[in-house]
């Protein structure tokens, strides 16, 4: 379900499309694991542990992080589609079922950190691969940046020896 809600949803990159830094965040990510977990809804530990990731200013990022909407979407798209799995196989098994969503936390947040580097080596590269301007979010003030080829930005070495 929040695959859709992402999808439309989602402020579009001229927005703020970090997650922690779209305030609407908390009800949707409430409303999918109720759609998820089913009646009665699901234990108070798994939305808070799911709220934790999403919210967290002080996450444990590469720095600096940048993302774009594109990849972000993808990234939650498929922690929300483990979420699903995981409710699946352990909803009898609060234990089990916490540890595999504190896994899949740090799967999500170890993806989100490559992406952020995939994109720095794709900008800071002799052979840069942007044919055009990409729009980011810094994730950390959650500000919009036009990601450039050499970015001074993203590549200072560069920038300083150009």
């Amino acid at each position: 379900m929040l695959l859709l809600l992402l999808g439309c949803l989602l402020p579009p990159t001229n927005g703020k499309s970090c997650l922690h830094c779209w305030p609407e965040l908390p009800p949707l990510i409430d409303y999918d694991l109720q759609i998820l977990w089913g009646t009665p809804g699901p234990p108070a530990e798994l939305s808070q542990s799911v709220h934790s990731l999403f919210l967290k200013r002080d996450r444990v990022f590469l720095e600096p992080q940048y993302l774009d909407q594109d990849h972000m979407e993808e990234a939650t798209a498929k922690l929300f589609n483990h979420i699903d799995e995981t409710i699946k196989k352990f909803r009898d098994d609060k234990p089990s079922l916490l540890e595999e969503i504190r896994i899949q936390k740090q799967v999500f947040t170890d993806r989100l950190n490559k992406i952020s580097e995939e994109l720095k080596e794709r900008a800071c590269n002799k052979t840069c691969d942007l044919h055009s301007t990409l729009e980011v979010i810094n994730c950390a003030n959650c500000k919009i940046h036009s990601l450039i080829c050499k970015d001074p930005t993203l590549c200072p070495a560069i920038a300083g020896s150009g």
